[in-house]
């Protein structure tokens, strides 16, 4: 082993000693399985999950609306999934937030949340909500945990508050079984008296590394364990419910994720091009998903936060997202502002041909799906795990192979209409024209809105050519 700066260093801070432990390969792909056989591989859900998902808000009306408004567009999808479920919070005039408690807001938007979800199971549909970790000292469920002694305490005593967005807050202890017993109920709820099909199970990643715990375990160290738990608790309730029938979809995690998580999507991206933390941010962050063991990811159409999104930026996210596992919009924080699939006729008809061609690409996903329950081979998949043998191909993080086959390199720059793209060895086929290149080279191609640079590897697809 060569101690070598520029290729790997290790920090250690307050531990008494560390473990390595090397996967040899010898292939980068039997990197991945090998770390499937330590850590463990998600459960692959049903077909269903595959299909796009559409994010909506504002109560009951604006759900079936939205059912309304896809079908009749003739914009194909699988789920719908509403945030706002629990109500509605708002950070600012512009930027649309939620209430962070475990309870529907059957007040103002969902008075009949369990009708609405029927309706949309009568259509052959899903719902998916929302829940995260957060115990809000000014709401319902604090005072109740704080005196069963269920949140995490503070070394001074008492329950530990930290600030958020929602004022000072707690967690869950969730190294006691009782905390744990009393979140799980109210997920129950959420399945069996309202009929979801699973929700995004946000955030996880707060634990304050002073806290004392139930078990005793140094808080420093269950820090980056609290997501697994989380994790473990929400998919531990589905699975025991639903079997595999069912969505979870999560951001936060730690080793042993590999095996709690089902679905992760890469974080809330800004909703601009921006290379620190906008559209060009999603590609290196799922195939490193992918390279750790996680091969079920989604993203934001067109990122969370920040924003007013536009109508280009749009596009393109929904370009990249038709050659995602899970092809998901999100309406973001400045929901009332952020484009949307149906903000004019062009979005409308280019977002319809996209979820089209994921469409016709599911079958394909679920295999590479099958595939990864039993190798962890990603179905988004850095190109070094299909030419090892490649030089070139090990810092490309622009571009990624989507199941056996189809190179994807989407546009990331605002205004770009070309695209730069290495091909590796062999006969590749532009997916969008038909045009054939040799590999072992980078090309430029034309890449306007709509055209994105999509390559099969041996064999044409005017199957996907002719979607409209």
């Amino acid at each position: 082993m060569r101690d070598d700066a520029s290729v790997a260093w290790v920090e250690v801070e307050n531990e008494p000693s560390i473990a390595f432990h090397v996967l040899h390969g010898p292939t980068p792909r039997d990197v991945v399985r090998e770390l499937g056989d330590r850590y463990g591989r998600p459960q692959q859900p049903d077909a269903w999950a595959w299909g796009p998902w559409i994010g909506i808000q504002g109560g009951d009306t604006a759900v079936l609306g939205e059912a309304d408004a896809l079908d009749a567009a003739d914009v194909p999808y699988t789920t719908l999934w509403a945030q706002d479920w629990v109500g509605r919070q708002d950070i600012t005039a512009a930027f649309i937030d939620i209430i962070y408690h475990w309870i529907a807001d059957d007040v103002v938007l969902y008075p009949d949340l369990a009708g609405t979800i029927a309706n949309l199971h009568g259509r052959d549909k899903h719902f998916l909500g929302y829940i995260n970790p957060f115990v809000v000292q000014s709401l319902q469920h604090f005072a109740e945990m704080d005196a069963m002694h269920l949140l995490i305490q503070s070394p001074d005593g008492g329950s530990y508050l930290f600030p958020t967005l929602k004022g000072p807050s707690s967690l869950p202890d969730l190294t006691n079984p009782a905390a744990n017993d009393y979140v799980r109920g109210f997920m129950a709820r959420m399945v069996d008296d309202y009929g979801m099909d699973g929700w995004m199970a946000d955030y996880g990643e707060e634990l304050p590394p002073d806290a004392v715990l139930h078990d005793g375990a140094p808080a420093r160290e269950e820090h980056n364990l609290y997501p697994v738990r989380w994790q473990t608790l929400n998919n531990g309730l589905m699975r025991e419910k639903r079997g595999s029938d069912y969505a979870i979809f999560s951001r936060s995690g730690w080793l042993g994720s590999q095996a709690t998580t089902q679905l992760v999507w890469i974080g809330d991206q800004e909703a601009d091009f921006g290379p620190t933390d906008g559209l060009p941010t999603v590609v290196p962050a799922m195939i490193n998903l992918g390279l750790s063991g996680v091969p079920y990811v989604t993203h934001d159409i067109a990122g969370y936060s920040g924003g007013p999104s536009t109508k280009e930026l749009f596009m393109r996210w929904t370009e990249l997202g038709a050659f995602t596992p899970v092809m998901r919009t999100h309406e973001g924080l400045r929901a009332l502002d952020n484009w949307a699939w149906d903000t004019d006729a062009e979005t409308t008809a280019h977002f319809r041909r996209f979820a089209r061609i994921h469409q016709a690409l599911l079958p394909e996903i679920e295999a590479a799906a099958s595939e990864a329950a039993t190798s962890s081979m990603p179905i988004v998949r850095h190109l070094v795990l299909m030419f090892p043998d490649d030089p070139n191909v090990v810092g490309l993080d622009q571009q990624y192979m989507f199941g056996d086959t189809l190179l994807v390199a989407p546009v990331i720059e605002e205004g770009a209409i070309t695209r730069e793209v290495y091909l590796p060895a062999g006969h590749w086929f532009h997916v969008f024209t038909g045009d054939t290149h040799e590999g072992g080279q980078m090309v430029t191609v034309d890449a306007p809105l709509g055209t994105p640079a999509v390559f099969s590897l041996g064999v044409d697809r005017p199957d996907l050519r002719a979607i409209e």
